[in-house]
């Protein structure tokens, strides 16, 4: 048995409706993707996908201090248990509610599964004008006795002219494997601001693909900050889709691995009209065995005059045994733009660790020190100081130091 055979089994028990079960057996028809396509060549989900999992399993409860280990303190806080919502706040002007169903245009195998078999996640919809001086943060934990798969389906639609930032988690409680297939479609009103940091630092046994889909209108402000610590397998994939003119789209990455850890991201912006503008900056850390991906693409529509884009991946390999595959690209059909992209791959400096050293630091004090230095512009780029200074203790967590790279 492996998951192919455990989703046939549970989609014959659930008895989808016509269209959800139109939509499974299309993705069984192609099954799960494997490196023979190009947007996941460099990622294999074969060892996975031959496991076998329980699909959707309800976990046990969890109590408050497993909650309280992982938030962040804020004053609005969303709280999932196995994707079912338990706990929300009133905020004035934000509604808030479980699981509703929607429709995406990506015909992508995973997220024609995702739509055949979610039903939990959030909705919130965010009136006009509506601005937040804190952040909501979104926490999904997993608690169960079994492998486990599951899907998340989340959409936000936020009105014109509002200011929102978002902190979300998804955390795995258990010992045991948590395959997670999570979707968030993002709806940006005219001259609206939002920030999405999405922080990931699960467990060693945890599996996650991420993906957002985020549309913008005239004159809006969209940033997203992927935070990657922990977790066996993660794959994230944030695409833009520019529907206005005046809009920027900005992206932060970092990524830190060590052990046997693997992690991919693909982004795709979508500049459809004019006097737009994104940038992307992605830092990769890699220890052990660990691997990364990034995969990087920029399209210019003809219509898209008067673009300036911007993307960059920079990687540190810390280890002989530390892998990157990296592969910006652009895609340009107007003529009358600024774009441009590159990729880095090396290591730390011996005459700048030599030179600290010599000063009287430590050897791994020196290469923590350095090493933050080489992320820190992406750190910096983080609005939320809450956020920023779990960045900077998970990134000297992962260094094996302690040090404060908040001074």
């Amino acid at each position: 048995m492996g998951l192919i055979d455990d989703i046939k089994s549970f989609s014959e028990k659930e008895k989808l409706g016509a269209k959800k079960n139109e939509l499974l057996q299309s993705f069984l028809a192609k099954g799960f993707p494997t490196i023979k396509e190009e947007e996941w060549k460099y990622t294999s989900l074969k060892n996975i996908v031959a496991e076998s999992f329980s699909v959707e399993e309800n976990g046990t409860e969890i109590s408050k201090g497993d909650i309280e280990k992982y938030i962040l303190g804020f004053k609005y806080k969303i709280i999932f248990l196995e994707g079912v919502l338990i706990s929300k706040p009133n905020i004035k002007g934000v509604d808030i509610s479980d699981f509703s169903n929607f429709e995406t245009k990506n015909d992508d195998a995973i997220f024609g599964l995702n739509s055949a078999l979610a039903k939990k996640g959030f909705t919130i919809k965010v009136e006009n004008n509506i601005i937040l001086e804190a952040p909501i943060e979104i926490l999904f934990f997993s608690n169960t006795k079994n492998n486990t798969f599951v899907q998340h389906r989340n959409k936000i639609i936020i009105g014109d002219n509002a200011n929102i930032k978002f902190v979300e988690r998804i955390q795995n409680l258990s010992s045991t494997k948590c395959f997670t297939n999570h979707l968030t479609q993002i709806h940006i009103g005219k001259n609206t601001n939002i920030e999405y940091n999405k922080i990931q630092d699960n467990s060693a046994n945890s599996i996650l693909i991420d993906n957002i889909n985020i549309y913008q209108l005239q004159d809006s402000n969209a940033i997203v900050n992927t935070l990657i610590f922990g977790g066996a397998f993660t794959r994230n994939t944030l695409s833009f889709e520019q529907n206005g003119s005046n809009c920027d789209s900005n992206m932060n990455g970092i990524s830190i691995l060590d052990d046997n850890q693997f992690a991919d991201n693909h982004t795709f912006v979508d500049h459809k009209q004019p006097h737009c503008r994104s940038n992307e900056m992605y830092k990769g850390i890699y220890l052990g065995k660990s691997k990364g991906v990034f995969n990087g693409k920029i399209m210019v529509r003809p219509d898209a005059q008067k673009i300036d884009a911007f993307q960059s991946n920079n990687n540190l390999l810390l280890s002989e045994s530390a892998t990157i595959d990296s592969k910006p690209q652009l895609e340009i059909y107007a003529d009358d733009v600024k774009c441009s992209h590159g990729c880095t791959i090396g290591q730390l400096d011996d005459e700048a660790i030599f030179y600290m050293r010599s000063r009287g630091i430590g050897a791994e004090e020196a290469r923590a020190v350095l090493t933050y230095a080489f992320a820190s512009e992406a750190v910096n780029n983080i609005s939320i100081p809450e956020v920023k200074k779990l960045a900077q203790k998970l990134i000297a967590k992962k260094l094996n130091v302690d040090l404060d790279f908040n001074l």
